[in-house]
């Protein structure tokens, strides 16, 4: 009886040993297990929740700026229109000396561009734009409100483009002919309110004509042919009967932040003798010199940004005598060279410099706005010698969009063929707008 007792009591004490073996180890080694189960399977199926609802930009008073899309569509012949614009006007606020003679000062405010341009995006690879003057004509020789009738001559541009591809393209019409970095940039974008005087003075200005644009290893290459059909009593459109004319430009990037260009322009404008740049009343066709060359250079690294030419004209048409000077003879040549820095100090603000010289010419930026001692304009006096060195800076708005200008420029030279200094300190204030 003992014995059976005894032999009871290891049986019960053997499972309850192996209960508790099974509580203190197997259930928690199993409740692990399905622990770390269950937590795999809940990664698996978990369930990310995106927030879509809209961001919402406040709007700014100039987002109108870049609003300028009339109509987009993937199909059909016409597959979009954009309506563009500019208003550039500024303020003037000069001091002029000239030897003894005259100490002029001249404030004036100028509505200097006012621009529409419509761009339209066409099958084919074709595109179509024209842009045309709309200011008052104060600052603005071809305003479309102006009182004659050589309507045509008020666009600026008006021309088609064919690009099959991004090795070669087509212009045919009315453009700009490309010269020097500085004229090369838009209105929209350059740096100071306005050009440098040799710019000015060996620039082209905007004939009928067709370019063709290609690449090879890299190098943009474009040549040009002209009609410069801006005779005295011309026609507004083509007159395959006038001055014909040539250009070719060249790009080559040395690298990424660094390029070299050249330019060249011709007009066959008799050795100097014909009005290569036409009547005013039927607009201002071609350049003033029989060949126009310019070899520059364009650099850009971070907020640094430098463009400079080297400029030669020669053979230039003649100029009579103003106000003092002498007169340009016809065969005359000029050069001359500028260096313009800029550096971007915030995203909004950026500081701008500019040095020129210009051996002869006319002095076409200061004395732009200039008045003789009588009130009438005295623009463009014949110089020598001409150095200027400009000083100021950019605030922008809404980047290119709008902007405000301003700087300070202060020039001297001799009027040609004489020993009479000429001075002019100039604020120049800019307002420019572009959508």
């Amino acid at each position: 009886m003992v014995t059976f007792k005894l032999q009871l009591l290891e049986q019960i004490t053997r499972r309850m040993t192996l209960q508790l073996k099974y509580n203190l180890i197997i259930r928690p080694l199993l409740c692990a297990g399905i622990l770390s189960a269950c937590l795999a399977n809940a990664e698996e199926a978990k369930v990310e929740v995106v927030d879509e609802s809209p961001t919402v930009t406040p709007a700014k008073a100039w987002d109108i700026f870049t609003k300028n899309t009339l109509y987009k569509s993937d199909s059909g012949f016409i597959r979009g229109v954009k309506l563009k614009g500019r208003y550039h006007g500024q303020y003037i606020s000069q001091d002029e000396d000239i030897g003894d003679v005259k100490d002029n000062e001249y404030d004036v405010y100028h509505h200097r561009r006012g621009r529409i341009q419509m761009d339209f995006d066409l099958d084919y690879n074709l595109s179509f734009g024209f842009d045309a003057n709309i200011a008052d004509g104060h600052g603005s020789r071809t305003a479309l409100v102006r009182d004659d009738n050589s309507f045509i001559n008020n666009f600026q541009t008006f021309n088609i483009q064919w690009k099959p591809s991004d090795d070669y393209y087509l212009i045919i019409g009315k453009d700009k002919q490309d010269i020097t970095r500085e004229d090369i940039i838009s209105s929209r974008h350059i740096k100071t309110v306005e050009r440098s005087a040799i710019v000015n003075e060996i620039g082209q200005q905007r004939p009928w004509g067709a370019q063709v644009g290609f690449f090879t290893k890299g190098i943009e290459h474009r040549l040009g042919a002209w009609v410069y059909g801006a005779q005295e009593d011309g026609p507004e459109w083509v007159d395959f009967r006038a001055n014909k004319g040539a250009s070719y430009n060249l790009t080559y990037p040395v690298k990424d932040d660094l390029s070299l260009h050249f330019d060249w322009n011709y007009v066959n404008n008799e050795g100097g003798l014909e009005r290569a740049r036409g009547d005013a009343a039927v607009g201002t066709f071609g350049s003033a010199y029989e060949h126009a060359f310019a070899l520059g250079v364009d650099y850009e690294k971070g907020p640094f940004k430098v463009i400079s030419d080297v400029i030669y004209g020669a053979n230039r048409e003649g100029v009579s005598a103003s106000r003092g000077s002498a007169a340009i003879p016809a065969g005359d040549d000029t050069w001359g060279f500028y260096v313009l820095p800029s550096y971007k100090i915030t995203d909004r603000l950026e500081g701008v410099f500019r040095y020129q010289y210009m051996d002869s010419g006319r002095e076409q930026r200061v004395q732009r706005f200039g008045h003789d001692g009588d009130g009438d304009r005295n623009a463009r006096l014949n110089v020598e010698n001409y150095h200027s060195v400009y000083a100021g800076f950019q605030y922008f708005l809404s980047g290119e969009n709008l902007k405000f200008m301003a700087g300070y420029e202060y020039a001297w030279g001799d009027l040609l063929k004489s020993d009479t200094d000429i001075k002019t300190g100039s604020w120049q204030f800019a307002l420019r707008t572009y959508f």
